[in-house]
């Protein structure tokens, strides 16, 4: 990773999750982006002026002052650049600093000041986690960063997971994780174990990395199952794939999981979108010039 986007509201939780993202682009050793989006009407709270155009850029020196003093709380060394951007919508605001920035992964809290801001907030990470192009980590209210040394990621045994589990590891790997590789079927899906080890044989064939083992879970109540497996172990970190509807299967065991699962967990969620991933391979192999092989 080159650049690691972290967007707060200034909230206690955002606050906790500045943690994460510091701590992660230290031991990446990458550039960290701090970002603070305001709407359209932040600017009134500035009368020094009645130029428009100079209240908006006293709002955005004010809210990167406030960045700023957040991060000169740390000692780091960490290169750190400010970004406060004015937009209605705050999940928009996000995306288009991602598209003119090209950061590698955001991470964000998942509640806000108020109740109203937790609303805010929370739908906010739940619109990150469908739209966004690259990895969301969302951090819980009162997850406390451990580092990354037990990953816990949830299958659905498809090509796409293999790009998930790349980029994972790339953003982990200087923690060397056990990775612990899970899928949840129901009773009545007797191909499971068999669909378990051809994905493994396909993940050994694409990605060099020893720390990875294999479960299958049957539970016809896919959330508690995985809440009760998480009780049984510390992980300090889910890893989910957003996926796109496109049949029973996928949508069993997808149906608004990553979603459901961010406000039930007390640990971060890594989250990739599957439509970005295979947006992602169908470019490279156009770049390449040649027939999108499947993995």
């Amino acid at each position: 990773m080159k650049n690691i986007l972290y967007a707060t509201d200034f909230s206690k939780n955002a606050e906790n999750a500045f943690m994460f993202a510091l701590k992660l682009a230290e031991k990446n050793h990458t550039d960290l982006t701090m970002l603070h989006i305001f709407e359209n009407r932040t600017v009134w709270a500035y009368p020094s002026s009645m130029d428009p155009f100079e209240m908006k850029r006293e709002a955005i020196k004010a809210w990167k002052n406030q960045l700023q003093k957040l991060f000169e709380q740390y000692q780091t060394d960490v290169k750190v650049s400010y970004l406060a951007v004015e937009h209605s919508s705050v999940v928009k605001g996000i995306l288009s600093v991602i598209r003119k920035h090209d950061p590698e992964l955001i991470v964000t809290g998942t509640r806000g000041k108020s109740k109203v801001k937790e609303v805010i907030m929370g739908s906010t990470t739940k619109a990150l986690v469908k739209k966004s192009p690259i990895p969301v980590l969302a951090i819980p209210e009162h997850a406390v960063y451990k580092g990354f040394k037990d990953i816990l990621y949830t299958s659905d045994f498809q090509d796409t997971d293999i790009q998930a589990i790349e980029q994972m590891i790339d953003i982990v790997k200087l923690y060397k994780p056990e990775i612990r590789l899970v899928h949840v079927s129901n009773f009545d899906n007797f191909k499971g174990y068999e669909k378990m080890e051809w994905f493994e044989e396909l993940l050994k064939e694409n990605i060099d990395y020893q720390k990875i083992t294999f479960q299958l879970l049957l539970s016809y109540n896919i959330l508690d199952r995985l809440k009760s497996y998480m009780k049984q172990f510390e992980f300090d970190m889910l890893v989910m794939l957003e996926k796109e509807r496109e049949g029973i299967f996928d949508e069993l065991f997808h149906y608004d999981l990553v979603r459901k699962m961010e406000f039930h967990s007390k640990i971060p969620i890594l989250s990739f979108n599957e439509y970005y991933l295979r947006t992602m391979t169908n470019q490279d192999a156009e770049k390449t010039g040649g027939i999108k092989q499947e993995i």
